[in-house]
């Protein structure tokens, strides 16, 4: 009879490969799991974000939900979509070097968003009717208190009815803000098609918000300003220009200080259509004041072969400080002659540039060259951008 062993006491048969399958499984483990949890965490705060700067609930005017309203035009002319919303919160503050997610939920891949630079903003007063809701009087209630009905009904007892005793709602201010979207692929492609599909191309859709992101650079510590923009690049000019136009007409310069004393706006497009909406709309207020200039330049192949089209925005924009032309502009020569200029003004010079890579290597190259012959105090400020 063999002799009983106690089994606890035999050392296990191991396999050196099993040993480091598990090891490196359980190091596996150990790296993933943080990884999902910072990811289900940013995921979880962005959705966050996105209710609380697209959803608002009203409580001084009645109770309602205000949400996002948007309207998307595409212009066949510009090649450009015209993205306006109305967010659904009342407390962003919209600056200069601001960017926003835009999310389109009502579609099958509703979870993408895109970046795109904020190109203008503006207050609106009005409130939809059906977010008002006026006290009425209950028509079964028959109960007079006698205390209060004058003896006498003419005017001079100061009696009102009961519509004088409804009190006025003071209109709130909407915010509204505006992207230009050239649409290429995916997305922008399909919101196009979507514009085109709708009635006067104009596409009633809900666009989300996610942001703002962004920092806004101290341009008004400048005193001369360059701003060259490059197609839908004019999207990071115009901000500065309303910031500074808000900044002039504040009555507290302790709030709103700026030390700028000229702006020179050069803005290159293909489309002259596109130029002419924005000279026209978001650019109007400035074009008329001493100290805005602009210098529009049109690329197209059209444009150069019909000089009517150029003629016919000079004449549009008649009597203001402009000048249009075809064709790409020198951007050494203007960047040379802006800084020769705020030198023999003893003035402070800054240059932003947003634009295409190429343009904005371009830039980057002629302010370097300038500084080179002996323009030191110029100050280069780049808000790139691609896809």
């Amino acid at each position: 009879m063999v002799p009983s062993k106690d089994i606890r006491n035999i050392p296990r048969a191991t396999h050196p490969f099993l040993d480091r399958s598990v090891g490196r499984l359980l190091l596996y483990w150990i790296w993933l799991w943080p990884a999902v949890g910072f990811w289900a965490a940013d995921r979880l705060l962005r959705v966050i974000r996105l209710v609380y700067y697209n959803l608002h609930v009203r409580t001084n005017v009645g109770k309602s939900i205000q949400y996002t309203q948007s309207s998307a035009t595409y212009d066949e002319a510009s090649d450009v979509i015209r993205l306006e919303v109305i967010p659904g919160s009342s407390r962003l503050q919209p600056t200069p070097g601001q960017y926003y997610y835009l999310y389109q939920p009502f579609r099958f891949k509703g979870w993408e968003n895109h970046p795109f630079t904020l190109g203008s903003w503006s207050y609106e007063t009005g409130l939809p009717t059906s977010q008002i809701k006026t006290p009425s009087l209950a028509k079964d209630d028959n109960t007079v208190d006698v205390t209060q009905v004058p003896l006498l009904s003419d005017s001079s007892s100061g009696s009102r009815t009961p519509q004088e005793d409804v009190p006025s709602l003071d209109e709130p201010q909407r915010l509204r803000l505006v992207f230009w979207i050239r649409p290429f692929d995916g997305w922008t492609r399909h919101l196009r098609q979507q514009c085109v599909q709708s009635h006067g191309r104009t596409l009633d859709t809900t666009i989300l918000l996610e942001g703002p992101y962004g920092e806004q650079f101290p341009l008004w510590e400048y005193e001369s300003i360059l701003l060259i923009a490059g197609g839908t690049g004019i999207a990071a000019a115009v901000p500065y220009i309303q910031d500074h136009l808000a900044r002039c007409s504040s009555t507290d310069e302790a709030e709103s200080p700026t030390r700028i004393q000229n702006i020179h706006l050069v803005w290159t497009s293909r489309q002259e259509a596109f130029v002419r909406e924005v000279a026209t709309r978001e650019l109007s207020s400035a074009l008329a004041r001493d100290d805005f200039r602009a210098s529009f330049y049109v690329t197209s192949a059209t444009a150069a072969r019909d000089s009517d089209a150029c003629s016919t925005l000079r004449e549009e924009l008649s009597g203001k400080a402009i000048e249009v032309g075809h064709g790409r502009p020198d951007l050494q020569a203007l960047v040379l002659g802006h800084a020769h200029e705020a030198q023999l003004s003893d003035c402070s010079a800054a240059v932003l540039m947003c634009g295409p890579p190429a343009m904005a290597d371009e830039v980057r190259t002629a302010v370097y060259r300038t500084m080179r012959q002996g323009y030191q105090g110029v100050r280069y400020i780049e808000e790139s951008f691609s896809w």
